[in-house]
């Protein structure tokens, strides 16, 4: 199934194409491999996992597959106009990072792509993308930001 992403020019791409298009056009120079394919276990690791899924059950998965070897991980979630980012870069993180996970059956159901809230998305990625030019600077990366844009209330831990 493909869903709306990021302009109407995008209808009919895929998340991931639209991605490495709209990156190639900020940066030409931009070295960008698709993998247009639902994670498997048994796929190659990289050292550097977005984790972007809607299901809290895949997080789960990947987390378990992925979270001991990778260098930097970060993990999207957002409910309406409330997001988290959650980031592993270690010092402990990979030890919490954990206990954020809970039941699909506690999950909110909601669109996060829902045209009312795609400036949350947006706000999602940009502090999902300052948390990894942060790492990549060595600065000490947050390992939990929550942001409800409704009530202007951040949480960092």
């Amino acid at each position: 199934m493909r869903k709306r992403t990021y302009l109407e020019a995008d209808l009919g791409k895929t998340k991931v194409s639209a991605t490495a298009e709209l990156c190639r056009a900020i940066n030409s120079d931009c070295d960008i491999t698709i993998n247009n394919r639902r994670f498997q276990k048994s796929q190659d690791k990289a050292p550097v996992i977005f984790c972007c899924v809607d299901s809290i059950q895949v997080r789960k998965i990947i987390w378990e597959t992925v979270g001991k070897d990778c260098l930097f991980f970060c993990d999207t979630r957002m409910a309406a106009e409330v997001m988290k980012i959650l980031f592993v870069t270690g010092n402990g993180d990979r030890e919490y990072y954990p206990t954020t996970l809970f039941a699909e059956e506690e999950a909110y159901t909601g669109s996060c792509t829902a045209k009312s809230t795609i400036y949350c998305a947006n706000i999602a990625a940009a502090l999902a993308i300052s948390g990894f030019t942060k790492w990549l600077r060595r600065i000490p990366v947050d390992k939990d930001v929550t942001l409800n844009l409704l009530t202007n209330d951040l949480i960092v831990l």
